[in-house]
C-alpha cells in the first residue's frame, strides 16, 4: 500500500473519534487549537490514596491557533507549593527559586480555561498534560469542560511508520 500525502487528501475535517457527517464537520483551516505543554514536579498527577502526595504543574504555556494563524498565547509560571526535585529541575530548568513568586495553579487555571474555551486541545502526549490539568481543576473545585483532545503522539503513530 502506496503512502499518502496530506497533500493529496484534499481538505482535512475534524471528527476526533466520533460519528460526524463530512458535509457540517467543521474544517481545519476553521478550527480553533490550544497547543498546549505543562512542566510538573514529577508523573503523577493524583494521589494513589486520600492523603498521599502528588506531583503539580509548575509551567503551562499555550498558543491559540487558527487557519494557521496565531491567536493568542499563555505562558506562566506556576508555584507547585513544594520544592521541584533535582531531577526534575534537570530536566526541565525550572527551579523552586523561579517559581517562588508565581502564582499558583488555582488562580492561573480559570484564565486558561478562559483562553481555551471552544478549542481543540492539542497536546504531545496528551493523557499527561490533560491529566494534570483536570486533576488541577478537580482539586480547585472547578468544572472540567470536557473539550476536545488531540494527541500528537497518537496522531504521529497513525500517520508514520516505525522507520519515519
Amino acid at each position: 500500500m502506496g503512502q499518502r500525502k496530506i497533500a493529496d487528501a484534499g481538505q482535512l475535517a475534524l471528527s476526533l473519534g466520533t460519528a460526524v457527517d463530512p458535509d457540517v464537520a467543521p474544517s481545519l483551516a476553521d478550527t480553533t487549537f490550544v497547543v498546549v505543554d505543562l512542566e510538573t514536579t514529577g508523573g503523577r498527577a493524583t494521589a494513589k490514596a486520600p492523603g498521599e502526595p502528588y506531583d503539580a504543574i509548575t509551567e503551562i504555556g499555550a498558543v491559540k491557533i487558527r487557519g494557521g494563524e496565531v491567536l493568542g498565547e499563555l505562558a506562566t509560571l506556576v508555584d507547585p507549593g513544594r520544592a521541584i526535585p533535582p531531577q526534575i529541575v534537570e530536566l526541565t530548568g525550572i527551579t523552586t527559586a523561579m517559581v517562588r513568586d508565581a502564582p499558583r495553579i488555582e488562580s492561573v487555571l480559570p484564565a486558561f480555561l478562559e483562553f481555551s474555551r471552544g478549542a481543540v486541545l492539542v497536546a504531545h502526549n496528551a493523557g499527561f498534560d490533560i491529566g494534570f490539568l483536570r486533576a488541577a481543576a478537580e482539586r480547585a473545585e472547578l468544572g472540567w469542560p470536557r473539550p476536545p483532545v488531540l494527541c500528537t503522539v497518537k496522531l504521529a503513530r497513525r500517520v508514520l511508520t516505525r522507520d519515519e
